[in-house]
């Protein structure tokens, strides 16, 4: 049985799994913009001069600002580049995901593979992807999410500078004059920028969140008795997991806006006059200008954004692959 599931799996045709994972990602996009618009708008350089105010006050405050200078379509702001990052991103994970597990799964890699689960079974009671240890489940989630994250890096920075107000909208009208812009500012490594950020926070949030995701899949399957393929099953752990996760890694996600939103004139210069942002440096400049409060601004907004995303891109994932792999 678990090789014909296998055989079944295997078998589904790669633009179908890419497009699973493209919808996923359109719908995640699109329904959540406004809460990564709002969460940038909180991370970045807090005003200097003014008391700190709550994080209630700051995003009412970002809010306001956004609706009265743009109206209701500006929390909108950004969807263009979320979307061209966000949906052959999620597809391209995904799809690259499944692929890696699959082939750890087959190869029984030492501490990695569970013996005698080389496929995942399609019958409604496992994950739609190969089963793994909680070891292969972080390195796996590390891996592709890394990855994917360094090919879609530019699209990153100009997402956030869409989102950020230190940047107008004329200065960044369009997606290609956008590029133009930051290689003409940083040459190919400015294409880059924060990506050591990115990293540091893409890599422990993507191998924890998959290694919580299966656990709580296989806590609540057992707990309820449907299977961990029921819709409510895969749907609540992609929503405890994100939210752990995002918890465990939000200081990187500050440091990654800090990076790709700060505007050049700010840039830290170094003994050669050359003008330089470190991740080290603007870890330090946080801590001295704001304190270590600041590493927790748009705190809520991400896990409220990340568990909603998980629970969204999860289950029709899930639930749309299981379903291509029956038509």
């Amino acid at each position: 049985m678990s090789s014909q599931n296998g055989d079944r799996q295997r078998s589904i045709p790669a633009w179908k799994t890419l497009g699973v994972g493209g919808t996923a990602g359109l719908a995640s996009c699109v329904l959540l913009q406004p809460m990564d618009l709002l969460k940038t708008r909180m991370q970045q350089e807090r005003t200097v001069g003014q008391a700190p105010l709550s994080a209630m006050k700051r995003l009412v405050r970002a809010y306001k600002s956004v609706v009265d200078t743009s109206g209701y379509r500006g929390l909108w702001r950004g969807t263009v580049p979320t979307i061209a990052r966000n949906v052959p991103g999620v597809a391209a994970y995904f799809y690259t995901l499944n692929q890696l597990r699959w082939f750890v799964a087959k190869w029984q890699i030492p501490m990695l593979s569970i013996r005698g689960a080389t496929n995942a079974s399609l019958s409604g009671q496992t994950s739609t992807m190969a089963r793994l240890s909680n070891t292969g489940n972080i390195l796996t989630g590390a891996i592709t999410r890394v990855s994917i994250g360094l090919v879609l890096n530019p699209i990153s920075i100009v997402k956030a500078r869409f989102e950020s107000n230190h940047f107008t909208q004329d200065a960044y009208p369009t997606l290609w004059t956008s590029f133009r812009t930051l290689y003409k500012d940083g040459g190919l490594k400015g294409l880059f920028r924060g990506f050591s950020a990115t990293a540091l926070r893409d890599a422990p949030y993507a191998g924890l969140y998959l290694a919580l995701y299966e656990q709580h899949k296989t806590w609540l399957g057992r707990l309820s008795r449907t299977g961990t393929g029921s819709w409510w099953v895969v749907s609540t752990s992609g929503l405890c997991a994100g939210t752990l996760a995002t918890i465990l890694t939000h200081p990187f996600d500050i440091l990654k806006t800090r990076l790709q939103t700060t505007p050049a004139h700010l840039l830290h210069s170094t003994a050669n006059g050359q003008m330089k942002l470190s991740l080290f440096a603007t870890a330090r400049h946080i801590l001295s200008s704001d304190g270590w409060q600041a590493f927790c601004d748009g705190l809520g907004l991400r896990c409220a954004r990340k568990a909603a995303s998980s629970m969204i891109g999860w289950s029709i994932f899930e639930i749309g692959h299981r379903w291509v792999s029956i038509t």
